[in-house]
């Protein structure tokens, strides 16, 4: 199996960061040195760990959220067409009897050195790796039957509190935007912009009767990018402003009844 090396690179992440969903034209290797978090592969979303790799297919759209700084060595290569059947993708524990992390430290070497021929040493390389992940990972079973509208609300009403890629959702589900948005709008009676608005001020309108958060840590807390804005949307959708709405929620609650 000849692989064709497209890049390489070895970086310390912060946590808390957030790698937006992306794709790539080759194979995507992700091995995790160090650092925790969540990464999601198309419809699934796997946790990983020190001494994990996620490996994700060509053209799959992905994303990454940090809970530990991470230090990680991502490898993109090329397989020809004839590479039959695909590598499975996913998140896979580093247990072999021969461990990937010195087959990689030996690529970064090769690249950081650059001696004569060195593109063609990687190359050969990343053959190497490619038929170790084919040796050892299990065949993939055919993928259950999903509706992958359903998975994109379902990403919303988990996410609502973040930035959404709505364009990025509609790609993950299969249309194009205008389409994925008039298929939304027919299913749930909103566009998906709306429903996020309206996903974040369900949750503002908990958070207000059930805390004592301020005005400024709620709208963080729900996505708004500002107080400013979660006041004006706040008082566009619920014809009060929300202290007036804590206001007429605490004077109906039996502690702060005279």
């Amino acid at each position: 199996m000849e692989a064709t090396l497209d890049f390489l690179f070895r970086v310390d992440r912060r946590a808390e960061e957030t790698i937006p969903f992306h794709r790539h034209r080759c194979y995507e290797l992700v091995y995790y040195v160090a650092g925790e978090g969540l990464t999601r592969i198309g419809r699934r979303e796997w946790a990983y760990r020190p001494g994990d790799f996620a490996l994700v297919r060509p053209h799959t759209l992905h994303d990454e959220r940090r809970t530990a700084a991470a230090d990680v060595v991502c490898v993109g290569f090329a397989l020809p067409e004839s590479a039959l059947p695909p590598l499975p993708e996913g998140v896979f524990r580093d247990a072999g009897a021969e461990p990937l992390l010195p087959h990689l430290a030996r690529m970064l070497e090769e690249l950081q050195g650059q001696r004569p021929r060195f593109g063609r040493m990687l190359d050969l390389l990343a053959s190497q790796l490619a038929v170790e992940l084919e040796r050892r990972l299990p065949a993939e079973a055919p993928p259950a039957a999903e509706d992958p509208f359903q998975y994109t609300l379902n990403y919303m009403n988990e996410h609502f509190s973040q930035k959404i890629d709505f364009a990025s959702l509609s790609a993950l589900a299969g249309y194009s935007y205008d389409r994925y948005r008039h298929l939304f709008k027919e299913r749930t009676g909103f566009s998906p912009g709306q429903y996020v608005v309206n996903k974040r001020l369900e949750h503002a309108c908990k958070l207000l009767r059930q805390t004592g958060l301020s005005v400024s840590a709620v709208a963080m807390e729900c996505g708004f990018s500002n107080d400013a804005q979660f006041c004006s949307v706040f008082k566009r959708e619920q014809g009060m402003t929300p202290g007036q709405y804590r206001e007429r929620g605490l004077e109906g609650s039996p502690a702060h009844a005279t």
